[in-house]
């Protein structure tokens, strides 16, 4: 059974996926992408059965090829930070501790919008908004990839730090997840999931969607950094 997944929820499928091909013997063909990857692959329509997507990436045209009747809001994903291991962790717990560790910071990575994905601009619009703007703008540095990627980047030495999705964080090598950044910044995704309405495999389509209701789905999400509904 094919499948898309958005990027910020792959530390999540790798741990789903090998559980429900072990109980149902069904292998999963899981395709990850950027928001505007997997926007693409669900607007084509064709040769896939579920997709796992960020709430946003689903314009209209996407939304036409997913069956309404099985599309559930499944998790959201907090905008945490993360930092390189043997710095020295820091609280960003609060606004006025976050903003103290940008500040001691000398760069911080964030998701290249080339690479498909706005979370970087979002972030500092947030921060512009909040009157911070120039202090993440001077120390970003765009990477391009998804998150995870800026992430690995931290994890092998620079930049300092890395602030996306914390599930996309919190099981990286060589990185210190410090935790959600605050409220204040009014940042976090949600993940909806649906079957594509020319699923080839109706059956097993339907059995996933069941399975990633189960408590040791939402248990797999749960550990990745994920909240889950």
């Amino acid at each position: 059974m094919n499948v898309i997944c958005a990027g910020g929820f792959k530390s999540s499928m790798q741990k789903i996926a090998p559980i429900f091909d072990s109980k149902f013997g069904l292998t999963l063909d899981i395709c990850y992408g950027t928001p505007a990857d997997t926007r693409a692959l669900v607007t084509a329509g064709s040769g896939f059965d579920v997709a796992v997507v960020t709430e946003g990436s689903l314009n209209e045209a996407a939304l036409e090829n997913i069956d309404s009747e099985s599309r559930f809001l499944i998790a959201k994903s907090p905008v945490g930070m993360g930092l390189r291991s043997g710095l020295s962790p820091h609280s960003v717990a609060d606004l006025e501790s976050f903003l103290e560790l940008v500040r001691k910071l000398d760069t911080i990575g964030l998701s290249d919008p080339k690479a498909g994905t706005n979370l970087g601009n979002d972030i500092i619009a947030a921060a512009e908004r909040l009157g911070f703007g120039n202090e993440v703008r001077q120390r970003a540095v765009f990477i391009m990839g998804p998150g995870s990627v800026v992430s690995a980047a931290v994890g092998k030495g620079t930049p300092d730090a890395v602030i996306t999705l914390q599930s996309e964080i919190i099981n990286v090598e060589g990185v210190q997840f410090l935790g959600a950044i605050p409220e204040e910044m009014g940042l976090g995704t949600p993940f909806v999931a649906g079957r594509l309405i020319k699923s080839a495999s109706l059956n097993a389509a339907t059995l996933f969607l069941g399975f990633l209701k189960s408590e040791e789905a939402r248990q797999c999400m749960i550990s990745s950094g994920l909240t889950v509904f």
